[in-house]
């Protein structure tokens, strides 16, 4: 079954001198529980194909659908913000390659945010969930410290268990991998793969490193 459906999209962006389009033409899909790498150089449009996938951009051209079995088609390029963001925060689990863990709260809250902004269980509920995350990820240890005291590696890994907390349906990575060392950066994508697939959610990661895209069921170069 096609959960994501990509039509021809554009995106342009003006920086003052130009109007530079990004994307142009752009069609792909992606089937439920499969894994997708967005492959190409700097700047060919990877981390705004995954920014229109997950709503937070809107296409200047064409069209993204996402279809869900329980609440039909959702055409995310037409829907306004409010209702985007809605469907990101139930639907998408986002990937940063820099982590973007909130500074303020503790692993085991920062993995916890998904589920508060959802308001899904309680607060034993939400600590007790975020926990079962945190230890299939090897970082169960580290939920009562600061994202600051992590290692590189121990970050990201808590930056996986929040994108999965919620059970997406479709997971965005933009190169979560590319601040790490290789030893990291092999462990955490064992992990990635490994996660993604026990929780049955669909997987969209841009990369630059070929051994990562070989793994996917489905690999798109970008231009």
């Amino acid at each position: 079954m096609t959960l994501l459906s990509v039509q021809e999209v554009g995106k342009r962006f003006d920086d003052g001198a130009a109007v530079r389009w990004v994307l142009q033409d752009v069609t792909c899909a992606v089937a439920a529980g499969a894994t997708v790498a967005l492959c190409g150089p700097s700047g060919c449009g990877k981390s705004t194909l995954l920014n229109l996938m997950a709503g937070i951009l809107v296409p200047d051209a064409g069209s993204i659908h996402f279809r869900d079995p329980d609440r039909g088609s959702f055409n995310i390029s037409a829907a306004g913000e409010r209702q985007r963001v809605r469907f990101r925060r139930r639907r998408i689990g986002f990937i940063f390659q820099f982590f973007n863990l909130v500074p303020t709260l503790t692993v085991a809250e920062n993995v916890a945010l998904p589920l508060e902004l959802n308001g899904l269980l309680n607060a034993a509920g939400k600590r007790e969930q975020a926990l079962a995350r945190l230890a299939e990820l090897g970082v169960a240890h580290c939920s009562d410290r600061f994202p600051n005291t992590l290692s590189g590696g121990e970050q990201q890994r808590v930056a996986i268990a929040r994108a999965l907390a919620h059970a997406p349906a479709l997971v965005l990575a933009d190169e979560p991998t590319g601040n790490l060392d290789g030893d990291n950066a092999g462990r955490v994508v064992d992990l990635l793969w490994a996660a993604v697939r026990d929780a049955g959610s669909a997987l969209v990661i841009a990369t630059h490193n070929e051994r990562i895209a070989a793994r996917a069921d489905t690999v798109i170069e970008l231009a």
